[in-house]
Formats: structure tokens, C-alpha cells, sequence
């Protein structure tokens, strides 16, 4: 009696909609998640930068709007095209065969494209709200999103237009129902180990480590994911009632999340994240003096920020492109500039994302750096000592590729080289011709801030320039005369890295102002 009381007190003293709102989400839990659902679109529409952010959003609608028109193209297109590639054979045990191929690959996508659902609960957690009631609406609100929708538009128009038809209507309904609860399992999976990768890093290694195992099974057909997929849903459309199996997937996943968010949405859990995350150094650096601390900076960022960290998750991810590239039928000598592209992207894919915006990560606090009296040529080398370690790791690791052949070996130590020798230098000096800041505090998804010219010439000097080298001598001498030209280039230019780096702390003092200005507009 007192509390209803008091809220009707309140109610009475402030005609404010958002007191309203807290005593309905109270005691109304029907509309709970249309007020909250309120509270954000009012806090969109408030924000200094709504007008900015509406033209983003009708982009990135149009743009989904057409990714989504395609896959419903294609899923009414798959009939005929099965029917034409696979002439003769049932196309419904084909189309079985590549359900679980697009849910696995559908994992490491949304790893990188899915983002956390957004609820600023701090203030509503002060209130007198249910914290399940906040932890049932970040659930519900993440379902909605694009790639959800696109295995509904890829799978349920082959299911109503041929597995209907073969079948009949209860078989039909228990695959869509597979689909469905495939769609929430990767949903909420993803959700979990993002949340998991925030807290410890490990489940990041964990989960690269794991899709890499699997890929690689795969690819040396120790197991075959086709077949398995064909056995699980020809098994389906025979025994319906199977679908329960995969419904049960996705309330565990639903029901293991919701548990630990209600576990770990405290206000002291928020806090005390907080120090860890200010408490973090990486002492092991220091050793290198200012260079160690400047290259601690940089892995801080990439850490603790969405979308530089989208671009090492992207970089780890592309290590797995060898399975594509370094195919056994690729290692005949016709299709060696193939296999030197995936040689480029494996070792120095970090090099060109990280460093098409290398200065503008830090455009938040580059003032402050740049008025400290901090040396540029420490500032330079930074840069290439951080890009030099990232390579490293990645060509170590994907040595591995060697078993397939030695000729992988050698074609990647010539992009190794170039990469840390030449492409190092290109992105470096761009950078000085990079005017644009980037807001750390965007969504790393259709994020294009600080895109400009310098970042567009950048490509396609880090693209062409090794296979304008490679291609002349490789038609008039031999491809591995091309390699051993980029190799020897890249290690001529990572001998006189010190002579590189003299020359750009020179071409960035010259522009230093220029884009001091540049990062301060907003």
C-alpha cells in the first residue's frame, strides 16, 4: 500500500511520460518492452546527432533492404537452379546437403556483424524494475536483426515450393520449424560468446580455434559436414517429429544466456569491469621504452573498442582463407596469382585494415599527443614494430599450410617480406593524408566514418603495385622470378626501415596540422 502510494504521489507531482513509464514497466509487464522500446527511440531522436545518424540508418536500410530482396530472389531461384546443376537427381537431398554448411558459416559472419543489443540498464537497474524483465527485452530486441530474416527468405521458399510438394504440409512446417530454431541457436550462441570474449579473451581464441578445426576437418575430409547435413534433414523430412531436437537447441541457448545476463546485470558487476578495463598494462612492453608504451596504447584500443576490434576478429578470420586459396588444384603454376593474393591477405590483411585508418583511431586523443611533446620518430616506429609482430604471428601460424605443398612456404615468405618492408611504409604515408577522425563509440556494422580518398588510393596502391611487379616477369621469365622480385624488394625495404622512418615523421610534421584540424570536426 505504502509503495503504490508513493508512485501514485509521484505521478501526481511530475506529468513527466518517463515516471509514467517506470510505473508500468513496474506493474504492467505487458508493456514493458514497448516502453522501453520508447525510451530508446526518444533517446535516437534527442541525441545531437540524430540527423546524422537518420541518413546513416536510411543507407544502411536501403542497403539491407537489397541484400534481403536477393536472398528471396535466390530462395525461389534455388529450385530451378538445383534442378539444372544436378539434372536427374532428388534436388531436395541436395538442398539437404547444404542446410548446415550456411549455419556454419552463417557463426563466424555474425560473430563480426553482430553486435551486442544496446540498453543503457545503469539507470533503470537503480529502479524498482525486475532485472529479468530488462534481460527479456535485450533478448527479444536482438532478434531483430537482418540476418535472421535471411535464412527465412533462403530456405522457407524452397520448403513451400518443393519440399511441399514431395512431402506434404506437416514435413514442410517441422523443416521450417529446424530452420527457425537453427536461426535462434547461432543467435543467442554468438550473443553468448561475445559477451564471454568481453570478459576473457580465451573464448576468442577458443572460438577461432574451434571453426579453424573444423574447417580444416573438413577440408581434409577426415569428416564431411555435406553428408552429415544430408543425413540430419533427409532423417527430418521422414520422421518429422526430429525437429523437437533442434527446438530444444535453441531454448538451451536462449535459457543459458538469459541466465547469465540475470547473473552478471548488477550494478557492482558494472563498476568493477570498469577498473579491470583501467587497470590493464601490459608490462612485458615496457622494455622497449616509449615505443612499448606507444604499441600498449594501440592494443588497448583494438581491445576495448568495437570496431578496431572487428578488424583483428577479421584478420584472425582470414587466416582461414588458405583452405580456399591453397587448394591442391591451385599448385599446377596457372593459378599462382591466386595463390600469391591469398598470400598477401594472409599475412598482411591487419596491415591494410588497421592501417587505412592508423593515425584516426586516435583521432580522440591525438590532440593531447601531439602536444605533449612526444617524439614522432618514436610515434612512427611504433606503428611498424606493431605491424611487423601482428605479420609475424600470422605467417608462423599459417606455416601450416606447408603440408599441403612447399611451394605455399615460399610464395608466402615473399608476401611476408613485402608486406612488413613495403605495404608498412604505404600505409604509413597515407596516413599522413588522412584528414577524417573516427567516434570509437560507433557500431562497428555498415560503419564508413573516415572513409575518404586517401583511403580508396591506399587500396589499390597496396593491391596492384606487388602484381605490377609480379605479372611482367612472371609472363616473360617465370613466376617464381616474380616471387623472388617481391621477396628481395620487401627485404630491401625492411633493411632501410630506419631510412623510412626519418622520411615519414618528416611527411608527418609537414601535415601534422592539417590533421589536427581534420580529427576535430565533428
Amino acid at each position: 500500500m505504502l509503495r503504490d502510494e508513493a508512485f501514485q504521489t509521484i505521478r501526481r507531482r511530475n506529468n513527466s511520460p518517463g515516471f509514467t513509464d517506470l510505473y508500468s514497466i513496474t506493474f504492467n509487464p505487458a508493456n514493458m518492452i514497448l516502453i522501453l522500446l520508447s525510451h530508446q527511440w526518444k533517446a535516437f531522436w534527442r541525441s545531437r546527432s540524430a540527423g546524422k545518424s537518420l541518413v546513416v540508418q536510411f543507407f544502411l536500410g536501403f542497403l539491407i533492404l537489397y541484400l534481403l530482396a536477393s536472398a528471396l530472389v535466390l530462395g525461389f531461384a534455388v529450385r530451378h537452379l538445383l534442378t539444372r546443376l544436378f539434372s536427374g537427381q532428388d534436388i531436395v537431398k541436395i538442398f539437404c546437403g547444404f542446410v548446415l554448411y550456411y549455419f556454419f558459416v552463417d557463426l563466424p559472419i555474425r560473430f563480426m556483424m553482430q553486435e551486442l543489443p544496446v540498453l543503457s540498464t545503469q539507470p533503470y537497474l537503480a529502479q524498482n524494475i525486475r532485472r529479468r524483465s530488462l534481460v527479456l527485452f535485450l533478448n527479444i530486441r536482438s532478434l531483430f536483426h537482418f540476418l535472421n530474416l535471411v535464412p527465412i527468405l533462403l530456405f522457407v521458399p524452397f520448403a513451400i515450393t518443393a519440399i511441399a510438394e514431395a512431402y506434404g504440409p506437416l514435413t514442410t512446417a517441422a523443416f521450417i520449424g529446424s530452420i527457425l530454431s537453427l536461426t535462434v541457436f547461432n543467435h543467442f550462441l554468438i550473443l553468448y560468446v561475445k559477451r564471454k570474449t568481453i570478459i576473457n579473451s580465451w573464448w576468442l581464441a577458443g572460438f577461432l580455434g574451434v571453426v579453424g578445426v573444423l574447417v580444416a576437418l573438413d577440408y581434409f575430409h577426415v569428416f564431411s559436414l555435406r553428408n552429415i547435413s544430408t543425413l540430419v534433414f533427409t532423417r527430418l523430412l521422414s520422421t518429422p517429429w526430429l525437429f523437437l531436437l533442434a527446438l530444444m537447441l535453441a531454448e538451451t541457448c536462449f535459457v543459458n544466456n538469459q541466465r547469465f545476463l540475470l547473473n552478471n546485470l548488477y550494478l557492482e558487476e558494472i563498476s568493477k569491469t570498469g577498473k579491470q578495463k583501467q587497470s590493464t598494462e601490459y608490462t612485458w612492453l615496457q622494455q622497449l621504452g616509449l615505443t612499448g608504451e606507444l604499441i600498449s596504447l594501440d592494443i588497448k584500443l583494438i581491445l576495448r573498442n568495437k570496431r578496431p576490434k572487428s578488424v583483428l576478429l577479421i584478420s584472425l578470420f582470414i587466416l582461414l582463407y588458405g583452405f580456399i586459396f591453397y587448394r591442391p588444384m591451385y599448385l599446377d603454376g596457372t593459378h599462382y596469382p591466386m595463390l600469391l593474393l591469398g598470400a598477401f591477405l594472409i599475412t598482411g590483411i591487419f596491415i591494410i585494415n588497421y592501417g587505412q585508418f592508423l593515425f584516426a583511431w586516435q583521432s580522440g586523443y591525438f590532440d593531447g599527443m601531439m602536444s605533449s611533446g612526444l617524439p614522432l620518430t618514436a610515434y612512427i616506429k611504433s606503428k611498424f614494430m606493431l605491424f611487423m609482430a601482428v605479420s609475424t604471428f600470422s605467417f608462423v601460424l599459417t606455416s601450416a599450410y606447408g603440408l599441403i605443398s612447399w611451394k605455399i612456404i615460399a610464395i608466402q615468405t615473399a608476401a611476408y617480406l613485402y608486406n612488413i618492408g613495403v605495404t608498412s611504409v604505404i600505409a604509413v604515408y597515407f596516413a599522413t593524408y588522412s584528414y577524417k577522425g573516427i567516434d570509437l563509440t560507433k557500431s562497428a556494422t555498415f560503419n564508413y566514418q573516415g572513409t575518404g580518398a586517401a583511403q580508396w588510393l591506399y587500396t589499390l596502391a597496396v593491391l596492384l603495385i606487388p602484381f605490377v611487379l609480379y605479372l611482367p616477369l612472371a609472363k616473360w621469365v617465370s613466376p617464381w622470378a616474380g616471387f623472388i622480385a617481391i621477396g628481395a624488394v620487401g627485404l630491401i625495404s625492411l633493411l632501410l626501415q630506419n631510412w623510412w622512418i626519418t622520411i615519414l615523421t618528416r611527411e608527418l610534421a609537414k601535415r601534422k596540422h592539417l590533421i589536427l584540424q581534420g580529427f576535430r570536426e565533428k
